[in-house]
């Protein structure tokens, strides 16, 4: 239990012990002008948003497919993930909506390995995708040794039957594994910089990280709200992930390693269709979703 507090803090301190660190680092250092810009941080928050509601539906369905192949009856986007009828493998299907966006964030970085120099605001979206394809799916596995009556805890523990040092074990991974992955989206996220110059200035990295994640990913779980379905608490979610992703891509900004940049359109005006999908998303999610939807 105190070994994974331990690595829990670390994950949530960690971020801010690296910030001091580059603060001090950074005294004297200042970013050059025009390195970031506002349009900058809407289009990234509409992406953010449409990215993060996109996965969250997709682990819903998942979640339903995976019970309906065993004929059982579900509903797709409801907070209460039981069904109707009976299958021995029914727990085990508990985890396939954090399985299924897990391969989704996979195939999104597997989809932007053949994009680094794209102009298109569309690289941004897939990178935002396989972020929170990753972010929103590790995580499940360590709150498991926190609380087994999660969805993916009723599949390790109530169907495979997994111990208590597995599941310490499972827990840290995934704890190690969020920075890690922070860190190398805060390098994928730098590179949509128009600065060349800039970059090469720690000082502009987290000036620039600040308007493409920090205040994107923020502004984009405000974004997120109106998606969520009663009990209001459900709004937290995007905050949550907010909290113990984000500082690690923004302290990460500050490494002295240059930055290979590859510019894009993200940072020359403000893209409308994106925030038009955003708009019908809601439409989809508030008018057809909400009520829940049979599967049978």
């Amino acid at each position: 239990m105190i070994l994974v507090q331990f690595f829990l803090a670390i994950l949530l301190v960690g971020p801010i012990l690296w910030g001091l660190r580059n603060w001090f680092k950074c005294r004297g250092t200042f970013a050059p002008k025009n390195t970031v810009n506002y349009v900058t941080i809407i289009n990234s928050a509409v992406l953010y948003a449409i990215a993060f509601n996109l996965i969250f539906f997709l682990q819903e369905l998942f979640l339903v497919l995976g019970k309906n192949t065993l004929g059982l009856k579900a509903f797709l986007y409801h907070n209460n993930h039981t069904w109707e009828g009976e299958h021995p493998m029914a727990l085990l299907m508990q985890a396939s909506g954090a399985l299924g966006i897990f391969l989704i964030g996979l195939i999104c970085l597997f989809v932007y390995r053949f994009i680094p120099h794209s102009k298109s605001i569309m690289k941004l979206f897939v990178l935002w995708m396989a972020f929170h394809g990753l972010i929103q799916s590790i995580p499940q596995v360590m709150v498991v040794y926190f609380d087994s009556g999660t969805d993916v805890g009723e599949a390790l523990v109530g169907y495979l039957n997994l111990t208590k040092p597995i599941l310490i074990i499972l827990a840290i991974i995934s704890i190690v594994l969020i920075p890690i992955i922070c860190i190398w989206f805060s390098k994928q996220l730098l590179q949509f910089s128009s600065n060349v110059v800039g970059l090469n200035n720690p000082k502009a990295n987290l000036k620039y990280i600040q308007f493409i994640a920090v205040g994107a990913a923020f502004l984009g779980s405000i974004l997120v709200v109106p998606f969520r379905i009663l009990p209001m608490s459900q709004a937290i979610t995007p905050f949550i992930v907010f909290v113990f992703s984000i500082p690690w891509i923004w302290s990460a900004a500050a490494r002295s390693k240059p930055i290979q940049i590859a510019p894009n359109g993200i940072n020359e005006k403000i893209y409308w269709s994106p925030i038009i999908l955003l708009v019908f998303l809601l439409m989809f999610f508030r008018l057809v979703l909400a009520p829940g939807l049979e599967f049978s």
